[in-house]
Order: structure tokens, then sequence, then C-alpha cells
């Protein structure tokens, strides 16, 4: 599960769609959680997921949406968005239950990047 490095802030926003991903129905669960801090560890990146949380928080004020859309629109390469959208479906099956907002999530991503 490896992502290849060539925009280091695309790779970033990759792992921060995830959280978005984990949390759109309002809880982190576990296996989401070791979903995404094995990624990150494969791919070693120095990247907190509660302090991406609170960075999240902080600059978007709890807009789900516009936070959304702002990783998604920084997503811009093809393989890049692909291999997001590969590891967001593993991410959304990872606790067993794949909620609707999460479909939507899944979605609204197809959408931005005509996948």
């Amino acid at each position: 599960m490896r992502i290849e490095k060539r925009t280091m802030s695309q790779e970033n926003n990759i792992i921060n769609l995830l959280i978005l991903l984990s949390i759109s129905d309002n809880e982190l669960h576990q296996k989401e959680r070791v979903f995404i801090e094995d990624l990150i560890k494969e791919n070693n990146f120095t990247i907190d997921i509660d302090q991406e949380l609170e960075k999240m928080s902080s600059k978007f004020r709890d807009d789900f949406d516009t936070s959304c859309l702002y990783y998604l629109e920084s997503i811009t390469e093809e393989h890049l968005q692909k291999t997001a959208m590969n590891f967001m479906r593993k991410l959304a099956a990872a606790d067993l239950i794949v909620r609707d907002r999460e479909i939507k999530f899944l979605e609204l991503t197809k959408k931005a990047w005509s996948i």
C-alpha cells in the first residue's frame, strides 16, 4: 500500500482525505485508525492523525464539506487520484460497515475527479 512520492503535499492530502472519510460517520473507528496509521508508517510519513484533525477543525471550522472539497481539489495528478480512491474504498470497508455518509463521500470523490 505505498504511495508514490512525487508531490509530497498531494500525498499528505491523500492521508487527510482518508482521515475525513474515516470521520464522515462522526466516529473514527479503531480499524480505520489502524488502516491509516499503517499507511503512514509504510510511506515513512510524519503525520499524526489527531494533529491533522485539529488542523482541519481549525482551518475549516468544522465545515466538513468545504474541507472535503479542499483536499479533493488539491490532488490533481490522475494516478494519485486513482491511488487515493483505491485507499478510500479499502478504508470504507475497514470497520466492516459502509455507512451512507461514507458512500456519499466516495460518490463526491468520483464526481470531483471524474473517475
